[in-house]
């Protein structure tokens, strides 16, 4: 009888077991995946689609028992991920590039997930961390309910539109190259509008942002215009081409026009601390102290996250600013004050070692 229930609760527990699938898409990445594959045991099936490697990528996926894919290239992200996806057979999907890096805190986490049988959201997000000590993340939809909804759009920097109930796992995936790839993206781009592809609004708004890491703002700044004022687009993208409008008008000296932007940005989302800082960097090039200081103030207080978040801007970039803010007011107890705070946060950082230096010649 003992055996009879015990069995009974062990069929229980499979029954409520989610079943993982990992999905990657790859090319010439044997010693990333070396790196990568020993750290995902949470996962039930591993499927590697290779898009034209000539070094071991494809023997490397083979020898740690993974689905191997071929899928031939045609510039097309989407198109690769969707494949690999098709490959799947678990209840979940979860999708990782070669490059990224897998905690074992978030390990340890999805598998409890995993075993957690009430919890049974359809789209689950996670932080993507640009670097092991970077202050740039965002949050992206990494696991998801293995159905016709869980589908990339975009041919680059795609992705999978949430659907149903969306929750946040409490863990983080780390990018771990430093290799860029705006040459490449510019690329991709061009030969797309080449061949008259269709563009929807978030690839409009991705090119426009291809084209300013390529150093073509004179190309890309109509584009961010007619973005960030179309009700249709993504609200976050939208006041994050504000961003990306003001910091050139900024480094053009166009403080008026960097400042217009962003305030139409606050009428889209409420202020971060980016935007408060670019902001308070708008008074600041046109020597009105006191206003920006009021703006990095704000920019230490606000709670509001969304889209792309550099956490430089909640902290140190405020303080640093604040204590040159109030020593040009003639308040250098302030001055001094926020100087030690960014001094706390980063000593060895440039500016706090040629204020540290201004401080104590002050002294003398």
């Amino acid at each position: 009888m003992q055996i009879a229930v015990s069995q009974i609760l062990f069929d229980a527990y499979c029954v409520c077991m989610k079943t993982l699938s990992v999905t990657l898409i790859c090319k010439n990445e044997q010693d990333n995946l070396k790196r990568l594959l020993p750290t995902l045991d949470f996962a039930d099936e591993i499927i590697v689609v290779d898009t034209g490697s000539d070094d071991g990528t494809v023997e490397t996926a083979q020898d740690y028992g993974c689905i191997v894919g071929y899928f031939k290239w045609r510039d097309d992200f989407a198109a690769a991920r969707n494949y690999a996806i098709n490959l799947a057979s678990g209840d979940y999907v979860m999708w990782l590039d070669a490059d990224d890096a897998v905690s074992k805190s978030l390990a340890r986490e999805i598998e409890r997930w995993k075993q957690d049988g009430s919890d049974t959201a359809d789209t689950y997000y996670i932080k993507y961390r640009m670097g092991t000590n970077s202050d740039f993340w965002f949050w992206r939809e990494r696991i998801l309910k293995r159905c016709s909804k869980c589908r990339f759009k975009g041919f680059i920097h795609e992705a999978i539109v949430p659907f149903g109930q969306s929750k946040y796992l409490n863990a983080e995936i780390i990018h771990t190259s430093s290799v860029s790839h705006e040459k490449r993206n510019l690329e991709i781009y061009r030969k797309a509008a080449e061949s008259g592809r269709r563009f929807f609004l978030r690839d409009k708004y991705y090119f426009a942002r291809t084209l300013t890491e390529n150093g073509l703002f004179a190309e890309a700044e109509h584009l961010l215009n007619d973005f960030r004022i179309n009700p249709r687009a993504y609200a976050p993208d939208r006041a994050d081409a504000c961003k990306l409008l003001a910091r050139q008008y900024l480094s053009d000296s166009k403080s008026k026009q960097a400042l217009n932007v962003l305030i139409y940005g606050t009428k889209i989302l409420p202020p971060d601390s980016e935007t408060c800082c670019l902001i308070g960097d708008c008074y600041f090039a046109d020597g009105k102290y006191l206003y920006a200081a009021q703006w990095y103030e704000y920019a230490n207080i606000s709670k509001i996250q969304y889209g792309f978040v550099n956490d430089y801007y909640k902290s140190f970039y405020p303080d640093i600013q604040l204590s040159v803010c109030y020593y040009r007011l003639g308040n250098y107890g302030k001055a001094q004050f926020y100087h030690r705070v960014a001094k706390a946060i980063n000593p060895k950082h440039p500016s706090v070692i040629a204020n540290d230096k201004f401080f104590q010649n002050k002294k003398k």
